[in-house]
């Protein structure tokens, strides 16, 4: 009978430390947004575009992001806004740019993706399957596009 009270007074003590832990071991990060605000470069690709070079200046207050972009090899430039929750990015980019007889091409694209910060590296990798949308151009607007970004 004592062995019995001993083991249930030992998984009482458990229980009750168990219990009155504020948080788990690397809980405390869940829900933490990293800060992806400031300069990035990398390539804009689409499946019916050549891959372009680009830069991209974002800001962050709160989870809220915006921000500008640029290709720094064609006339292609745009407003980045959206939202940064954990390691994930939910936004839209608008696009202008501009077509070989000089019409300026609009729309906008839905991106979604990650945003990782950590010691080694910081990226960012988005995509939007769908691609730019937007009135007639008489070049080919993005589709497929993949953006991945580095510091």
């Amino acid at each position: 009978m004592l062995k019995r009270w001993s083991s249930i007074a030992v998984l009482c003590l458990i229980a009750s430390a168990c219990s009155n832990s504020p948080t788990e071991p690397g809980s405390a990060s869940l829900g933490t947004s990293p800060d992806i605000s400031g300069a990035w470069t990398g390539t804009f690709a689409s499946s019916n575009n050549v891959t372009e070079s680009m830069t991209v200046d974002l800001s962050k207050s709160g989870s809220q992001i915006t921000g500008t972009w640029r290709s720094t090899t064609v006339d292609w430039n745009g407003q980045v806004t959206g939202t940064v929750s954990g390691s994930s990015f939910n936004g839209q980019m608008t696009f202008n740019g501009r077509a070989l007889d000089e019409t300026i091409c609009t729309g906008t694209a839905a991106v979604v993706g990650s945003a990782k910060t950590e010691a080694s590296s910081t990226t960012l990798s988005w995509t939007s399957p769908a691609g730019v949308v937007g009135g007639s151009c008489p070049a080919p607007l993005p589709i497929n596009v993949v953006i991945d970004l580095h510091r």
